[in-house]
């Protein structure tokens, strides 16, 4: 192991201690949201906030937000994959 992951270790040791862990994560998927969306989707939707595992995303028009609940399942799948750990359990489109 070198240095950089040592720290890494430390700190993810840390963060569990003091209970933040889970507030980590979850900041960490409203982050990766154009990521996992893509460009085109990101420009049109935002990650606002997570809460008790629902991921909160404003979209721009009700012709798009329909089409991302028809994706959620896959989004939720590739978010999680993404974050190596079921952080997101459901999506809602606002």
């Amino acid at each position: 192991m070198n240095k950089v992951q040592d720290i890494g270790q430390v700190f993810k040791a840390l963060f569990k201690d003091l209970g933040i862990e889970k507030s980590i994560e979850q900041h960490k998927a409203v982050n990766i949201w154009p990521e996992i969306a893509g460009e085109r989707v990101a420009g049109l939707s935002k990650a606002e906030k997570i809460e008790r595992g629902v991921l909160y995303v404003k979209v721009e028009s009700p012709v798009w937000r329909n089409e991302l609940v028809f994706l959620k399942a896959e989004i939720i799948k590739k978010m999680n994959t993404a974050l190596h750990k079921s952080v997101v359990k459901d999506i809602k489109f606002i």
